[in-house]
């Protein structure tokens, strides 16, 4: 049973596809999915409106995590707003009782906080994981999941190293939005690990279970 934990399109080429469904990319809610308001797409004057449409989708048991949401310091929106949208999707992930999905560029120690602030108690997953060893250190030691995807490719590449030190129970694999199968990311993870995919496959199927809250057939 292959999973994928992060895609932008059902492709049908795993048991579990988990997209990430948003008015810009799907047109029709699939099958399972998750929502969230991406920080590329915040809007100022509609911004009560965007998290009233996150609430809605969480009500639907298809969703089964809030995201991708979080930050992103080279997005164009302003960054006291994404803060703001952030920290009220935080509240709206403890709410519903949904694990996060995270997309972060160069704010780790505010993403930090804002999860701090807002008294977090859900699961994070910082998916697209690519980052060095001190950021993962941290992650780490925040509780925090990884999400690991085409970056696991490149086997001296961060995805790589951090792998191999987050330890079984706190990894998912992905495809994002790359033209790759989940089935290759699963090679690719056991073979950098040097363990035979089965035990991958068994672990991650443990691991969505318990984050997301979903019993697999």
């Amino acid at each position: 049973m292959f999973i994928n934990t992060h895609t932008h399109r059902q492709i049908y080429d795993a048991k579990i596809e988990l997209v990430n469904y948003s008015t810009q990319t799907v047109e029709e809610k699939p099958r399972l999915y998750s929502f969230g308001l991406h920080p590329w797409f915040i809007e100022k004057d509609s911004l009560h409106r965007q998290l009233d449409q996150v609430k809605f989708n969480l009500l639907d048991k298809r969703c089964l995590a809030l995201g991708e949401c979080g930050l992103d310091k080279l997005s164009k929106v302003d960054f006291e707003l994404q803060t703001e949208a952030f920290i009220e999707q935080i509240k709206i992930a403890n709410e519903f009782k949904k694990p996060l999905i995270i997309h972060c560029v160069k704010a780790f120690n505010e993403l930090i906080n804002c999860l701090n602030d807002a008294d977090n108690q859900m699961p994070v997953i910082i998916h697209g994981f690519n980052n060095n060893e001190n950021i993962a250190r941290v992650m780490v030691n925040q509780g925090f999941y990884f999400s690991f995807g085409k970056a696991l490719l490149g086997y001296e590449s961060n995805a790589a190293k951090a792998l191999k030190n987050v330890g079984r129970k706190n990894f998912f694999l992905e495809t994002d939005d790359a033209d790759l199968s989940i089935k290759y990311v699963y090679k690719k993870a056991a073979e950098l690990l040097g363990v035979d995919e089965e035990i991958i496959i068994q672990q991650l199927q443990s691991n969505f279970e318990r984050v997301f809250n979903y019993k697999l057939d």
